[in-house]
């Protein structure tokens, strides 16, 4: 009993540590009881969002999922989906009000969570690619060993905001084209490891540091192929040491 009263002390502190540190987590691991419906599996709408609000996401998804299948082979990524019809309420999960979509990955679960502006197809299979690599690594090995760059490039081959082409070598250059109008020197990619390094750094650098990552992973592609892509993350998997 004296063993047990410390261990339980240990855990409740533990516990309450986290959830003050990492609130989204625990709004999204209990989705299910705040005020969301959820209109098929794993797919999760806030109340009073309409019906053709509801039947697009689901569309979305679908698509999504077969341009996922169709880069990678096969879908593994079990991320929930959560559509927040409120800025608010996005703000309350996501801990941002920035972008269109977000995620979230855990030892314990995935979530994708998208506001109006991510109801689209791009905005989903982006970050669908995000959960698709964290599955294929596991959570620890991918905070470790991949950096942001590498996740955010691979997530912009799925997302077809900004360049369409589907030709993988007209892709590369269309990339390397929109990069040098936002600017003539790339950023080194020592300097995009991390998030802070990629988002912490404004918005224009943000975006010149997306366009650096894309040139970077469709230019290998325009290469070797996509197999090239899968052998580094493989490599990773089998060795734990990312390499490009």
């Amino acid at each position: 009993m004296k063993v047990l009263r410390p261990a339980i002390f240990i855990i409740i502190t533990s516990l309450l540590l986290f959830a003050w540190l990492f609130p989204q987590f625990l709004r999204c691991f209990f989705v299910e009881y705040d005020s969301f419906q959820e209109i098929k599996p794993n797919i999760f709408v806030e109340q009073k969002t309409t019906k053709k609000q509801q039947d697009s996401l689901i569309k979305y998804v679908e698509s999504a999922e077969n341009r996922l299948k169709n880069f990678w082979g096969s879908k593994n990524g079990q991320a929930k989906i959560i559509f927040c019809r409120n800025i608010e309420t996005y703000q309350k999960y996501a801990k941002t009000t920035e972008g269109a979509g977000f995620s979230i990955g855990t030892p314990l679960g995935s979530w994708i969570i998208l506001n109006q502006d991510g109801l689209n197809v791009d905005v989903i299979a982006h970050e669908m690619c995000h959960d698709e690599l964290m599955t294929k690594l596991g959570w620890w090995k991918t905070k470790q060993e991949i950096p942001t760059w590498f996740d955010e490039g691979l997530a912009l081959m799925l997302d077809y905001r900004f360049v369409n082409s589907q030709d993988s070598i007209q892709r590369y250059i269309d990339y390397r084209t929109e990069l040098s109008y936002l600017s003539p020197i790339p950023i080194p990619l020592n300097e995009l490891n991390t998030q802070k390094d990629f988002f912490g750094q404004g918005e224009l650098n943000t975006k010149i540091a997306y366009f650096t990552s894309a040139v970077e992973v469709s230019r290998r592609i325009s290469l070797k192929g996509r197999k090239e892509i899968f052998s580094i993350i493989n490599k990773t998997e089998k060795d734990g040491k990312f390499e490009f």
